[in-house]
């Protein structure tokens, strides 16, 4: 069993996926990194985190399918934040996403997020 601290940041742009991944190690998080949707479906799948910060635009497997496919097989408790500056927020949520963080983002704002969800003890 994964810790409840334990967050999947699926973000194909490098950059981007240790911005947010340093912030959040040093907020106490334990954090794990997916570079596309199919790498971060393994990784769900061997051991499911306690939220996954989920990118939109990737290859191999977009991550609005990604989000489709995890609330329609399991996953429908599971924490999903998309990071986009793709369509409206409605769309995401609608397919099931918690919540819409829209690019540029502040990583402020990312940490204040993942903390409503998964909190430090």
């Amino acid at each position: 069993m994964q810790p409840d601290n334990d967050i999947l940041i699926v973000e194909d742009e490098a950059p981007i996926a240790q911005l947010l991944a340093d912030v959040l190690q040093d907020e106490g998080y334990n954090v794990r990194v997916a570079r596309d949707g199919a790498s971060a479906l393994l990784e769900i799948m061997e051991h499911s985190p306690g939220l996954v910060l989920l990118d939109i635009a990737m290859p191999v497997m977009l991550g609005s399918d990604l989000l489709v496919y995890l609330r329609r097989h399991g996953f429908a408790d599971l924490p999903i934040i998309i990071m986009t500056a793709g369509l409206s927020p409605t769309v995401y949520l609608r397919q099931g996403a918690t919540e819409v963080l829209p690019k540029p983002f502040n990583v402020d704002d990312v940490v204040h997020k993942v903390a409503q969800y998964v909190p430090l003890r």
